[in-house]
């Protein structure tokens, strides 16, 4: 029943949306395949000193208490890719972040050698999806976030859990124009963890069990759009461990190069 009413909730945006191309306006999806063959993959890194590792799994000499076990950022952050994330981030296309998370377990299926770590631990069954947050402000004057949407797609692909483990309680200068130092300066202090497990609202994994209210996994994947200096991941992944969280990696859909 349920894959029925999506088949015609796509029949109907097709029909009266038509879907194009973000790079080359070609119709039917908003990448199509010869643009799709242009897109840069991006080669996995530390997520503490950024140097290259094959499986994106955090040095062993880099790591501390609490630091990120790991980092995937699929692509590089040019091209078709960005013109996608920005309309995934400015537009709100939920259909958008479904094909661009189809392709990107896609591309990872495709290179199980690097990408295996990764699925072998988002695949374990007590794994749980968090997102990074918005100031509450700016996601209802958006009306969404951008990292959920993308959380979504991950729950409906990988049956994972969906959990609002966050809380942005500061409003922050936009990280865009801002140099390295000042990103860190920018998002210091200003998460926290939210109280909250499993929320049901959001949780679109398949068999999702509600924990107890204030309970944090220990094994999370923490989600947002874009990498780029990773000040803001880090930070999150600090409140998350300080909570009680035993390991996180992070995921990105992108990363600047």
């Amino acid at each position: 029943m349920i894959g029925s009413v999506e088949k015609i909730k796509k029949f109907a945006l097709n029909l009266f949306f038509p879907v194009f191309c973000v790079q080359c306006g070609q119709e039917g999806t908003y990448i199509c395949k010869r643009c799709s063959e242009f897109v840069g993959e991006a080669s996995l890194i530390c997520p503490v000193c950024e140097e290259s590792t094959f499986t994106g799994e955090t040095h062993e000499a880099c790591k501390g208490r609490y630091t990120l076990d790991g980092l995937i950022g699929v692509w590089e952050y040019e091209g078709v890719i960005k013109e996608m994330l920005l309309q995934i981030k400015y537009r709100g296309i939920a259909h958008a972040a479904q094909e661009t998370m189809a392709l990107a377990f896609l591309a990872m299926a495709k290179d199980t050698a690097r990408f295996s770590p990764f699925l072998s631990f988002l695949l374990t069954i007590d794994t749980v999806l968090a997102f990074v947050p918005m100031w509450k402000r700016k996601e209802r004057k958006r009306g969404y976030n951008q990292a959920t949407l993308i959380t979504k797609e991950i729950a409906v692909i990988s049956g994972n859990s969906v959990a609002s483990l966050l809380e942005k309680t500061k409003d922050t200068k936009s990280q865009t124009d801002l140099e390295r130092k000042e990103r860190l300066q920018n998002v210091k202090d200003s998460f926290e963890f939210a109280e909250q497990t499993l929320n049901p609202s959001i949780s679109l994994g398949a068999g999702n069990t509600q924990n107890r209210r204030g309970k944090m996994p220990e094994r999370v994947v923490l989600v947002d759009d874009i990498w780029t200096t990773g000040a803001t991941m880090r930070e999150c992944c600090k409140v998350l461990k300080k909570a009680g969280a035993k390991e996180v990696w992070g995921f990105t859909l992108a990363r600047t190069v």
